[in-house]
């Protein structure tokens, strides 16, 4: 299901879903949308984990703004945009066309069972010309801003065709000069296999109150729109329908998700003009990055992965039957939807943005109808994966095959060990097939990185257990900064830990290599398991000699150590 926003805000909509029973199918599993019998009921709340794109749109947009509102602009020298201090931008990556171009996508292949890549071939974008179009600045260190690319790999064929999106975003805010607000930018990069389906003849993309429409075109774009007496703000829709992935020039056109086929690894190759920073979060299994510099400037990406299957998880009732642990997720959500996700749907006729105020009482909840789109990760979405499994059996309502990846938001990265976050530059990358998971990198404790990770014990057929998968890759150096190790070879033991605290049955792997550091756990059972990953290191005869003797304090507790850092809770005298 889209989202539909307003820049800046969080928005109430009236709206419908068209449902049955209990959760199921629509399609293949990656076309799942929620669905209910009592959506109409004027108490229904409803939490769904529908892991979907996290870039704002799925089309580029750039926007200012001023003491009369935010305008969409066609370029950082719009006159409409040109007293604005900031820009908010979403630009979704070009496919490069020479040598010298930067931020856009240089090559895609896939890897059949055997190692052998194929390369893909450039077909077209899903929208030509697209009205929100902008070009690159330099100075402001804004990506021009094109469309999803459409690639065609005849040796990886799907259930629909041979058709692969390929959606490389980034999404950031910035002021004239390049320096980004305290959220940060954050990129994205996911491979899709699409298949163009016709949805019929329905409305043009235009809702009340825009200023502007393109007559007969049915694509989603953002335009100004001003209520009377009100600033003017930018504004965002999707009219597609539900399944639709990524709209297109023709009329009730539009790209929908498939399943993956056999080939399930693949190989994205981007240009970027600066190499991301941080840690990112994947849907992926195994993956490889290499980060080069360009000979053109800037960087060269690539990202070699399998792909994996997620469980999408939906959880609804009336207020009256929701059991008392849950209203009070409910308020805590309403009162934190930075921690808990943005988006959500008032469905209801004649909603309004009352339900923000609405939605942080156990009185305001009583009376609404709405439904939440969980973000996948974070403290309190753990916490709200534990209290809905019982009471969907503890089971998936679908499950997603995905290959993706994003560099974690500046939220993400609050309170992680400060090895992660000092330096410049890509630090690593955890992937998981889990529902929800922990935010940012593994957190260091007691001399072990331990991730978080909550889903339903079985599949969608209730009876079939989910095995999860895991993986950490992450630079030496960093994995040194943490521990205080030398340069010696560095040992790694993975564990995984159920609910209860007890050692769980999967296979693990670790090496080092090319400076990286990579550990995989696989074929795990859910539901709440905590993935424990300690390093050590042999200590030498010379990097002994290398170590000198430090004093360790803990209140009135003092030991000495041979090690570069003191140990956990201690701090050097």
């Amino acid at each position: 299901m889209k989202n539909r926003f307003k820049f800046g805000a969080l928005i109430s909509l009236s709206f419908t879903l068209f449902v049955t029973a209990a959760p199921t199918y629509a399609g293949n599993d990656t076309s799942w949308i929620p669905t209910d019998k009592n959506y109409s009921e004027s108490t229904v709340h409803s939490f769904a984990f529908m892991d979907r794109l996290p870039l704002p749109q799925e089309h580029s947009v750039l926007s200012s703004w001023n003491d009369l509102g935010s305008f969409v602009c066609k370029s950082t020298s719009d006159p409409a945009c040109s007293t604005g201090n900031f820009f908010q931008y979403t630009s979704i990556l070009k496919a490069c066309v020479s040598q010298s171009d930067t931020d856009c996508i240089s090559q895609l292949s896939a890897i059949d069972a055997n190692g052998l890549a194929t390369a893909a071939k450039f077909s077209r974008y899903s929208v030509t010309d697209h009205i929100n179009a902008f070009p690159a600045d330099t100075k402001a260190g804004i990506p021009q801003g094109s469309m999803p690319s459409i690639w065609s790999i005849p040796s990886a064929p799907h259930a629909s065709g041979s058709d692969y999106a390929v959606f490389a975003g980034i999404h950031g805010i910035v002021d004239r000069n390049g320096i980004e607000n305290s959220l940060g930018s954050f990129m994205q990069l996911s491979l899709i296999p699409v298949t163009l389906k016709d949805f019929g003849n329905g409305p043009q993309s235009k809702s009340g109150g825009w200023s502007q429409s393109i007559s007969g075109i049915y694509y989603d774009y953002c335009a100004n729109s001003q209520e009377i007496g009100k600033p003017t703000y930018t504004d965002c829709s999707h009219v597609n329908g539900d399944s639709c992935l990524f709209a297109t020039n023709d009329q009730g056109k539009c790209y929908v998700e498939e399943a993956f086929g056999s080939v399930q690894k693949f190989n994205v190759q981007l240009k970027l003009s600066k190499e991301p920073t941080g840690w990112m979060h994947g849907r992926m299994v195994d993956p490889l990055i290499a980060i080069t510099k360009a000979p053109s400037g800037g960087i060269n990406l690539s990202v070699t992965a399998g792909t994996t299957s997620v469980p999408m998880v939906y959880q609804t009732g009336t207020w009256a039957s929701l059991p008392s642990n849950l209203k009070d997720l409910w308020v805590k959500c309403g009162s934190d939807l930075e921690t808990c996700g943005g988006f959500w749907l008032a469905r209801a006729s004649g909603a309004t943005s009352d339900y923000i105020n609405l939605l942080k009482t156990l009185g305001g909840n009583a009376g609404i109808n709405v439904i939440k789109y969980v973000d996948a990760f974070g403290k309190l979405p753990l916490e709200i994966m534990a209290a809905i499994a019982p009471l969907v059996g503890n089971k998936a309502a679908a499950s997603s095959s995905t290959w993706s990846m994003r560099t974690l938001s500046n939220a993400e990265m609050n309170g992680a060990n400060k090895c992660f976050t000092k330096t410049p530059g890509l630090k690593g990358i955890v992937t998981t097939n889990s529902t929800a998971y922990s935010a940012g990198p593994p957190e260091f404790k007691d001399g072990s990185l331990n991730y978080q990770v909550s889903s339903p014990h079985f599949n969608s057929d209730g009876v079939t257990p989910f095995k999860g998968n895991y993986n950490l890759v992450m630079r030496s150096d960093v994995a040194r900064c943490i521990y205080g190790f030398s340069s010696a070879p560095i040992q790694a033991t993975i564990s995984v830990l159920s609910s209860e605290g007890t050692a769980d049955v999967s296979t693990s792997v670790t090496s080092e290599k090319n400076g990286w550091l990579a550990l995989s756990a696989n074929n795990f059972q859910f539901s709440a398991p905590i993935i424990q990953v300690k390093l050590t290191q042999a200590v030498t005869a010379n990097t002994k000699a290398a170590l000198k003797k430090i004093t360790c304090i803990k209140g009135k507790v003092s030991k000495v150590v041979t090690t570069a850092t003191c140990p956990a809770g201690y701090k050097k005298k």
